[in-house]
């Protein structure tokens, strides 16, 4: 058994402290029908079980509602369920449904981003990254990602390298060239297409080394 230690509740949502477990954030509607208070002693995993009970329909609408506002990867919408509330079984049981139903699909989000990113001067590096934060699998990833090829790449990197070749004008040759390498590096290009790109832009711009 826990002990509760403290209750808060902001915005909307109770945050109960226990002595010896972590806290659990719990919506003030649901929490108000399951109350506990300072000092009460309870079974933290049974008091959770009873709570996600009476949010399960709560939660697939909140994460239904979410999908109506712009698509989202299942680690997107849990973080955001247990943020406001919902606990971690009956978040768990929405999202299990709406990946039955396909609602939400990390392998077609994955490829979505990456087909949008396409036409983008943004290198391979820069959208793993980006989906990784999403909480889209590596394997997931990684799939959607072979459509990004070394001639799709190569083309971007040089894009983006005309757009940034200006800013480094009035430096040296050298310093210009790495200047320039270490911004299309950020920009999550590979050294390969790097390089590419910046030996085109520079001999278009003649810049003498």
């Amino acid at each position: 058994m826990s002990t509760v230690t403290e209750i808060r509740v902001f915005r909307g949502v109770a945050r109960v402290a226990f002595d010896d477990a972590p806290a659990l954030k719990v919506r003030q509607k649901h929490f108000s029908v399951l109350p506990l208070a300072p000092g009460d002693a309870v079974d933290r995993a049974d008091y959770v079980e009873r709570v996600a009970a009476a949010q399960r329909v709560d939660a697939y609408e909140a994460a239904l509602n979410s999908l109506d506002l712009c698509a989202r990867t299942r680690r997107e919408l849990e973080r955001s369920l247990l943020a406001r509330g919902y606990v971690a079984p009956a978040v768990d049981a929405a999202l299990d449904r709406l990946r039955k139903s396909g609602l939400i699909d990390d392998r077609r989000y994955a490829e979505r981003a990456v087909e949008v990113n396409a036409g983008r001067a943004v290198g391979v590096y820069a959208v793993r990254r980006k989906l990784r934060a999403k909480g889209v699998s590596d394997e997931d990833a990684e799939a959607a990602l072979g459509a990004l090829d070394d001639a799709q790449q190569a083309e971007a990197a040089r894009r983006a390298a005309q757009g940034l070749v200006r800013r480094y004008a009035d430096l040296p040759a050298r310093e210009g060239r790495a200047k320039l390498s270490q911004a299309l590096a950020r920009r999550g290009f590979a050294w390969d297409a790097v390089r590419e790109a910046v030996d085109a832009v520079l001999a278009e711009d003649d810049w003498d080394e």
